[in-house]
């Protein structure tokens, strides 16, 4: 079964209809061309799949789309030494996602728990009527859905999330999807 399947199975199981799905062009990055004119209500976030390098464990860290992740804040927070991006094999392996459609809404494939979801201060500060923005599983749509639903289907995968309140750099990139 691919991912997009298995992950509308999921909101139908947890009888989630209330999302909008917004199609468009592949993007594989918040900072490509044209990005930043694919603003939808709620949060646009992104998704960064961060390895410690030290002791092999994983962290999806989703943070508001525009922000600059603090290495260094992540590092405390997490205990992790050194830090890189997880690699294409890593993420397949993982999360059976290829680079530019990372979503945590393939977390399901992690059945060993190997990733640690953590959400950023955007999410851990917003109301649960408030709408999230992720790609489906694949990265030529995003869609929309309160954050109490996104909690249900993160939960409903096996994996609860952490709430933190995780440093930024202190600036914002320029505003993209």
């Amino acid at each position: 079964m691919d991912n997009e399947k298995k992950f509308f199975d999921t909101l139908e199981e947890l009888d989630i209809h209330d999302y909008k799905i917004y199609e468009h062009e592949a993007l594989f990055s918040v900072k490509q061309e044209g990005a930043e004119e694919l603003m939808f209500p709620g949060i646009n976030l992104k998704n960064l799949l961060i390895k410690d390098k030290k002791s092999g464990k994983f962290y999806l860290m989703i943070l508001e789309d525009h922000r600059r992740l603090d290495f260094d804040s992540f590092r405390k927070l997490t205990g992790a030494k050194k830090t890189r991006f997880a690699t294409e094999d890593e993420l397949w392996d993982l999360m059976k996602i290829t680079p530019g459609s990372v979503t945590p809404y393939t977390i399901f494939n992690d059945v060993e728990n190997k990733v640690k979801v953590i959400l950023g201060r955007e999410i851990t500060e917003a109301s649960e009527d408030t709408l999230l923005n992720f790609h489906p599983c694949r990265n030529t749509a995003t869609i929309s859905v309160a954050k109490r639903d996104f909690l249900r289907i993160i939960r409903k995968m096996g994996h609860e999330p952490m709430f933190e309140e995780i440093e930024d750099k202190g600036e914002k990139c320029e505003r993209q999807r």
